[in-house]
């Protein structure tokens, strides 16, 4: 065992070090880290202690791949932590073995442990949580709540260990130097002892090596007589870490971190100044200095989001302008909130009579960090920002701050160097770094992804995108340039939102600004969850839905959402309760049926509302779709009369065993049939004898579950099918004895 800081979080993860692995009844050494994940249900593991050797039984996950488009991996993070991927435990088979590792003690892994347990003994839970997401980079405990308002807010960089946290506990060392009356190289000393003793504690994360090396040359260069300017440190630390790690750019942290921190160097040219106050009360004296304070903070704070502006539209796709606000009071919040944690900790280790005391102040300055910025992202939501803004815009807007920078620093060097030409040639790259983005809108919708790059012929075809939300539905249909329709939404949980991590990326990376239409297809949460989201952020203007579940808790929110985001008068959910045709792309039209009018009850009301899903027909070039909902056998039989030949089948409830009948599929006819399932769901989705209905009848099978989003391009005799898994396109000819791979040769 390796590392137990979230050990005692809600969702238990250990690092561990793996020795040998079994697999059936071969069995090998090996030598790799790993994340330990508790399964559900399981009780924490809080007897583990770095050191402590264990045997378990567990399914392995390596690092995984996007499953959609415009999101990252999601096995980025343990691949940038030098894990080779996640196991999730039984805990009833582990068993603590009486051998010790031959390392020694892990001193590092002992001494996070031991901080972490503290912070849970004397800390409220949230307020903990916040400690050892601040302090340890352990994230896990904090609530996706928490998290959404810091980002909503426009402080998630408070959440982990980033410059800020850095420089205040170097500072705190510089004070205690100070104190000690130590001269100026032992306490440069005991800075740097410090400050790197606790970057390589927490795992020496990228934004924290960035500040360690540019205290450290700073510090360095004015112990030695020379004066290093910032903006040389940030370069310096920036090439330190590509040359480390190549593959750090891409990392949102950096490229957040980095950004902010040159907005803060062109500010350095922007210094706001109040009128000297040389005589009278000591009151006005410090009003000044609070004006001067103030007003600095607030030139720093516009600066630093003119630097990250365009990155955090292209990651989050909204601009947190609650943040221009919200951080004059957190920022100071934050510096008293660490103090504080470091006092506590000194406290519990050397005068423990004081820590309840000490502690009580921590949870006074956590709680008060957190309803402020609660009570500010309710108040101030962030401005939703579709398309994406090219990388040639945010690049001129952060070449703008690198002059600005730079001439900040050359008018505080160079005395040749005129200090208002400087002001002013920062104020116009402030501007730019602003203006970029925005300017460039028009250009930053891309016509296709990469998938249909590779196909010039298809690049203005219409094509559909069935994205991997789980145990769930989610598809997207477009006539480039035309119209573009959203058929569910996919499910929503405790900890995550597939409207916003997978659909509302996925538009984003298409270049859909809007969505024309949206259609719900029956009120069950794995279909509806996501909506609530994308209405919220004013994806969904139109949405069509059987009418079921009218007084309830999520048809309410959606429709104050939708209503709210686009205007009463715009906004609406139009119940569909008889069989209806709408114009969609241009010429074309989409065909809705409603499937459970007319049936008698079913023996649950689960399968009841899975009969009244909406069956939505639509032509997509020369091919008929069908989305069938998760209508069963029995709508099935009573929608044959009014279903004619479809080529691509959205499958119907998932492929479960109670649809999909024989002569469904014998009515339809499909060359394509499209599942959306979730990995290992508890329900078997989709059952063997289904899906080996259709592979009988002659049509090809894709399934979510095995290879991620799916994309359908609907071109002249046939199709284009990539999926995640297998990106390279497939044409599928509506032949069926002409199917050609990537290769160009019939399989």
């Amino acid at each position: 065992m390796l590392d137990t800081t979230a050990a005692d979080a809600e969702h238990a993860s250990l690092v561990f070090e793996v020795r040998s692995v079994k697999i059936g009844e071969g069995r090998a050494d090996c030598r790799g880290r790993v994340l330990l994940r508790w399964n559900e249900g399981g009780l924490p593991p809080l007897w583990a202690l770095p050191g402590l050797s264990l045997r378990f039984v567990g399914d392995y996950r390596p690092p995984e791949d996007a499953r959609n488009p415009g999101v990252a991996a999601p096995g980025r993070w343990l691949e940038r932590a030098g894990l080779s991927g996640a196991i999730d435990v039984d805990p009833a088979t582990v068993t603590v073995l009486a051998d010790r590792p031959d390392e020694g003690i892990l001193w590092g892994g002992l001494i996070r442990h031991r901080l972490a347990r503290v912070f849970s003994r004397d800390l409220s839970a949230p307020v903990a949580a916040l400690a050892r997401g601040m302090a340890l980079g352990d994230r896990s405990g904090i609530s996706p709540s928490v998290r959404d308002s810091f980002r909503d807010g426009g402080t998630i960089h408070i959440l982990s260990i980033s410059g800020l946290h850095v420089c205040v506990l170097a500072g705190i060392a510089a004070l205690v130097a100070v104190a000690l009356r130590l001269g100026a190289i032992p306490g440069v000393l005991l800075e740097l002892v410090c400050l790197w003793g606790y970057v390589f504690l927490v795992g020496a994360p990228a934004s924290a090596v960035r500040s360690a090396i540019l205290w450290t040359a700073v510090r360095g260069g004015r112990l030695g007589g020379r004066a290093v300017r910032p903006l040389t440190g940030w370069g310096l630390a920036g090439l330190t870490l590509h040359l480390m790690d190549p593959g750090v750019v891409s990392d949102p942290g950096f490229q957040l971190s980095f950004v902010a921190v040159l907005g803060l160097a062109a500010s350095g040219a922007l210094r706001v100044g109040t009128p000297v106050v040389e005589r009278g009360p000591a009151v006005m004296r410090i009003l000044r200095g609070w004006l001067a304070g103030g007003a600095g903070l607030t030139v720093q704070s516009l600066c630093a989001e003119a630097g990250t502006l365009g990155v955090q539209i292209r990651h989050f796709g909204a601009i947190p302008v609650a943040g221009l606000l919200l951080n004059l009071a957190v920022i100071p919040l934050c510096g008293l909130f660490m103090s504080a944690m470091l006092l506590h900790l000194g406290c519990a280790f050397l005068f423990p009579a004081l820590a309840p005391t000490v502690a009580g102040f921590v949870d006074a300055t956590g709680l008060a960090m957190l309803l402020l910025t609660a009570w500010t992202a309710s108040h101030i939501p962030p401005v939703a920002v579709h398309a994406q803004p090219p990388l040639f815009a945010i690049a001129v807007g952060l070449s703008a701050l690198l002059l600005a920078a730079s001439a900040g620093e050359g008018g505080r060097s160079a005395p040749g160097v005129p200090r208002r030409g400087a002001r002013w040639v920062a104020v116009g790259a402030v501007l730019v770094a602003w203006a970029c983005p925005f300017v460039a809108r028009a250009a930053s919708s891309r016509a296709a992804a990469a998938p249909r790059a590779a196909l010039p012929s298809a690049a203005a075809a219409p094509w559909l995108l069935m994205l991997d939300v789980g145990q769930g539905d989610a598809t997207i249909a477009c006539v480039p340039g035309r119209a573009s329709l959203l058929i569910d939404a996919g499910p929503r949980t405790d900890s995550r939102d597939e409207g916003r991590y997978s659909v509302e990326p996925a538009l984003r990376a298409e270049g859909i600004e809007r969505l024309d239409m949206a259609i719900l297809s029956h009120a069950h949460s794995d279909h509806y969850g996501g909506l609530a989201w994308l209405a919220e952020r004013g994806w969904i203007g139109r949405l069509y839905e059987n009418g079921s579940d009218l007084d309830t808790t999520w048809r309410r929110v959606l429709e104050s959402r939708i209503a709210h985001s686009r205007g009463a008068g715009l906004a609406r959910l139009v119940p569909l309760r008889t069989d209806t045709t709408l114009a969609w792309g241009g010429a074309a039209s989409l065909s809705i049926l409603a499937a459970g009018r007319g049936l008698p009850a079913a023996a649950t009301s689960n399968t009841e509302e899975n009969d009244r899903s909406l069956v939505t027909t639509v032509r997509l070039g020369d091919a008929m779709v069908c989305f069938a909902g998760d209508v069963e056998a029995r709508a099935e039989e009573a929608l044959l009369s009014s279903l004619s030949p479809a080529r691509i089948l959205k499958v119907p409830h998932h492929g479960s065993k109670t649809s999909s009948e024989a002569a469904w599929i014998e009515a339809l006819s499909p060359s394509i049939a499209i599942i959306s399932c979730g990995e290992r769901n508890r329900f078997g989705h989709p059952d063997p004898a289904t899906v080996g209905r259709y592979l009988k009848r002659g049509a090809r099978a894709f399934r979510t579950d095995e290879e991620g989003a799916i994309r359908i391009t609907a071109v002249a005799g046939g199709t284009y099918v990539s999926t995640r898994a297998h990106p390279a396109p497939e044409f599928i000819s509506w032949n069926r004895a002409a199917t050609v791979s990537p290769s160009g040769h019939s399989p």
